[in-house]
C-alpha cells in the first residue's frame, strides 16, 4: 500500500463577489482517507480576518467539491490529507474485450467527447496502429507513439485545447497527453477514461496531474502517457470523459490566483493491506 501525505495551498484576489467550486478534494473511492482538512480563510478589503464556511459536495461523476462564496478581498485555501492507496503492479496482460463483452457502464468511455475526437481521428489512428498487438502492448504502443511524436510543453496550451489541436501542433502539457490517449483507445475501440490527482514528482514543482484509464481484462488499469511518475501512484480526485467532467476549480466572478503550492509525500508501510477495486469508503480510519 502507499500512503500519501498531500499539502495544497491556493490563493485568490477577489474582485468582486464570486461564487467557487473547488474539486480539490481527494476521492474516496477504491482509497481510504486517514485524515483531511480543509481551511478556508478571508481577508476583507479593510484588512479584517475571518473564516469562510464552505460546503462539501458529491458532483455527477463521483467528485468532491467545496464550493463557497467569497466577497471582495483575499481567499486562501488549505487542504491537507494523508490517503491510502493500492500500489499493485498492473498484470503483464490484459486483453481488449469485444464490444459484447464489455459492461454496459463503459460504453460512454468509447463515445466522442469534448476534447477527445476519437470519431475525427478514426482513421488516423487505425492506419498508425493496426497491427500493434493486444491490451496492455497495445495501448504502451500509443504511449510510445505520443511519447516519440508530442513535445511536452509548459503553457503551450489552454482550457480550450483538445485531442485534435494536439495532434495537429504536436505539443502539451499531462491534460492533452491524457486526452490524446484516451482519444486513440476509443478510436481503437478500448473504453478509456480522465483520471485527475496528486502524485509525486522525481523533479518539482509538485502539481495536479492528469492521468487515464483504459479498460483491458475486465478491469480499469491506470496509464500515465507523460511517463512522469508511476501511474499507480496517483491519489484520484476525480475521474471522467474528459477534463470537462474534472475540472479543479470552477469559478464565477472576478478573480486572479496568486498562489498555488501543492507538496507530496509518499510512502509505502502498509504493504500487507488492500482496499477493494471499486468500494466506497464507508468510514474514516486511522492506523
Amino acid at each position: 500500500m502507499l500512503v500519501s501525505k498531500i499539502q495544497t495551498s491556493l490563493a485568490y484576489e477577489v474582485s468582486s463577489a464570486s461564487e467557487f467550486f473547488l474539486n480539490m478534494l481527494v476521492s474516496k473511492k477504491s482509497q481510504l482517507i486517514l485524515d483531511e482538512r480543509l481551511h478556508v480563510g478571508y481577508v476583507n478589503r479593510h484588512g479584517v480576518e475571518s473564516v469562510i464556511h464552505f460546503q462539501k459536495n458529491i458532483d455527477a461523476v463521483g467528485g468532491r467539491f467545496a464550493s463557497f462564496t467569497a466577497q471582495e478581498g483575499t481567499v486562501g485555501v488549505e487542504y491537507t490529507a494523508r490517503v491510502v492507496t493500492n500500489n499493485e503492479r498492473r498484470p503483464a496482460d490484459a486483453a481488449i474485450y469485444s464490444i459484447s463483452r464489455l459492461p454496459k457502464k463503459t460504453i460512454p468511455c468509447l463515445r466522442p467527447s469534448r476534447y477527445c475526437e476519437s470519431d475525427v481521428l478514426s482513421a488516423q489512428v487505425q492506419s498508425l496502429f493496426r497491427a500493434q498487438g493486444d491490451g496492455i502492448a497495445l495501448v504502451e504502443s500509443i504511449i510510445d507513439w505520443i511519447q516519440d511524436n508530442i513535445q511536452y510543453e509548459v503553457g503551450c496550451s489552454d482550457s480550450t485545447t483538445s485531442a485534435w489541436d494536439v495532434f495537429e501542433k504536436r505539443k502539451g502539457v499531462c491534460r492533452d497527453f491524457a486526452h490524446m490517449a484516451i482519444t486513440f483507445c476509443r478510436a481503437l475501440n478500448i473504453p478509456a477514461r480522465f483520471c485527475v490527482g496528486y502524485i509525486y514528482f522525481d523533479e518539482p514543482p509538485q502539481d495536479f496531474h492528469a492521468i487515464f484509464e483504459a479498460y483491458l481484462g475486465g478491469r480499469w488499469i491506470k496509464f500515465d502517457p507523460t511517463r512522469l511518475a508511476p501511474p499507480d501512484h496517483l491519489v484520484v480526485i476525480a475521474r471522467g470523459n474528459d477534463a470537462k467532467d474534472t475540472p479543479f476549480a470552477t469559478i464565477f466572478g472576478s478573480i486572479r490566483t496568486t498562489r498555488m503550492r501543492i507538496n507530496i509525500v509518499q510512502e509505502d508501510p502498509y504493504s500487507d493491506f488492500r482496499v477493494a477495486a471499486g468500494d466506497e469508503q464507508q468510514a474514516i480510519i486511522g492506523r
